[in-house]
């Protein structure tokens, strides 16, 4: 009965395999990502360097519900690691206890504020979503937190400021964890207009801006979450019910841009983890180019070859072939020569990804907004090569026409979800409504499409509409398996 299995909890913990540290890090926002990566690396921290820090988690809106179960399991939950790394499988479970207590900060303001006192509280991370990181006009109450993210780090940041009468060395280092460009950027400008909109003293901002550090980051690990399905039989092997047990790939970067400082004080290399203390623009440009791209080009393709997953995907020695050989010989081209080195080890990391038999990434997922993801992750490597190399790059093309193919099947209702730019679907729509048949008919929808969306002269074009356009009617022809082994065959005579 998992009903007699005891709850994770310190009392039944063995004491030797526990530690103690001061409360160094507020951590806003308590869902599994930030769990399965940031708890994480601090717990790697505490283990394998002199960190010494524990985590404050923060309840991030009204609606959340983990604050509880949080601190009934003393701050600790299992982080399950499962997938493929070097090209093994793992499997290691690793009790998190990273977290020292959670507060909600809508029932327990007075609890927060004091814990914005500590001298010892140095870091605040979060991970709100998108949506969290975002501008709320709301009124200021210093008995009473503010509903937003940004609000709140406003708020606790001026009663440090008061508490502490500006004195400049108790500034926090701010590490935003969510999806948006330029987050640290993005954060302190929105906590700047709520210090106008609330007329907090000027000498406050300037401290903020002076005394606290707003760091940019990327962050790269895919975490599942709770696993529903089998987490009794997991309560059973462990020994204990844990509601806030969270699988996680093995695969994790952190790429955090900030002061040089900011290496010693998380010693995160120190501690074996793949955290980057540098400029995000690179990572950024390579997790677009070779793990987004890769996803985008293989849903259209495997999609029309019946394959339903990533995994899949991979399985299919023709298909894995092509993408290997689009990432390795066209869109590695367009990538900084120095970077060579770094895309190569990256790349056997994504297939590694790819391959976790733990996931099932079913490529009609991904192939939701198809033609918006296309022009943001692989048109830019087409055009790139072409403009380097002053050739067509053969794999790029063929990914254009089989979208186009497959476009067809979703502006047809074919099954596929639509959904992707409504002005985008409608031209679609009317040009296959309208289309006979016809070579010219392609070539000039192809022609009016590229120069559209991406700004192209037809000077510039060349012959790359006629070439996309052959490739539309070779696979309509002869079906995607024939038309795929021929693009494949071009590619190795030509490697040889």
């Amino acid at each position: 009965m998992v009903n007699e299995i005891p709850t994770l909890g310190l009392s039944n913990i063995e004491k030797q395999a526990l530690y103690e540290a001061p409360e160094r890090v507020l951590q806003i926002g308590d869902g599994n990502f930030i769990r399965g990566f940031v708890d994480w690396m601090v717990d790697e921290l505490n283990y394998k360097t002199g960190f010494d820090g524990k985590i404050v988690s923060v309840q991030a809106t009204p609606r959340g519900n983990r604050v509880p179960v949080l601190n009934e399991q003393d701050g600790l939950f299992t982080l399950l690691v499962r997938g493929i790394k070097e090209g093994e499988r793992i499997e290691k479970a690793q009790l998190i206890q990273s977290i020292q207590r959670a507060v909600n900060p809508y029932t327990d303001w007075q609890e927060l504020l004091k814990i914005a006192e500590s001298p010892e509280m140095e870091f605040l991370i979060s991970n709100t979503t998108e949506a969290g990181l975002r501008y709320k006009k709301e009124s200021y109450s210093p008995d009473k937190s503010p509903v937003s993210f940004p609000g709140k780090v406003v708020a606790l940041l001026y009663h440090r400021y008061v508490y502490f009468k500006g004195n400049m060395s108790k500034g926090w280092i701010l590490i935003p964890c969510e999806l948006i460009e330029q987050n640290g950027e993005a954060l302190k400008n929105i906590c700047l207009k709520i210090i106008k909109d609330w007329e907090l003293p000027n000498d406050f901002a300037q401290w903020m801006l002076d005394a606290c550090t707003f760091c940019n980051t990327l962050v790269d690990r895919i975490v599942p979450g709770y696993p529903a399905d089998e987490a009794e039989q997991l309560w059973k092997n462990f020994g204990y019910t844990d509601r806030l047990l969270t699988v996680a790939e093995p695969y994790h970067l952190f790429v955090i841009e900030g002061p040089d400082f900011l290496e010693k004080k998380l010693p995160f290399k120190e501690a074996g983890l793949n955290v980057q203390f540098d400029y995000i623009a690179q990572f950024r440009e390579n997790k677009i180019k070779l793990l987004n791209a890769p996803h985008t080009i293989m849903a259209a393709i495997g999609i029309l070859k019946g394959i339903h997953s990533v995994r899949e995907a991979m399985d299919d020695e023709l298909l894995y072939s092509f993408i290997k050989d689009t990432l390795l010989k066209e869109i590695c081209t367009t990538l900084p020569t120095n970077e060579e080195e770094r895309a190569y080890a990256y790349i056997e990391e994504v297939f590694d990804r790819f391959r976790n038999p733990y996931l099932h990434h079913r490529l009609t997922d991904i192939s939701l907004n198809s033609f918006s993801k296309f022009s943001a992750r692989v048109w830019p490597s087409l055009d790139s090569y072409r403009k380097k190399t002053g050739k067509n790059p053969r794999c790029l093309v063929f990914s254009f026409a089989a979208l186009l193919v497959f476009f067809e099947g979703v502006v047809k209702d074919n099954g596929y979800a639509v959904k992707d730019d409504a002005r985008i679907v409608g031209n679609f729509e009317k040009f296959y409504r309208d289309y006979k048949g016809t070579k010219e008919e392609l070539v000039q929808f192809i022609k009016e499409l590229i120069c559209e969306e991406y700004k192209q002269t037809l000077e510039e074009l060349g012959d790359l509409p006629e070439e996309i356009a052959d490739d539309y009617i070779s696979i309509q022809r002869t079906g995607i398996q024939l038309a795929l082994q021929r693009v494949e065959s071009q590619v190795t005579y030509e490697s040889n």
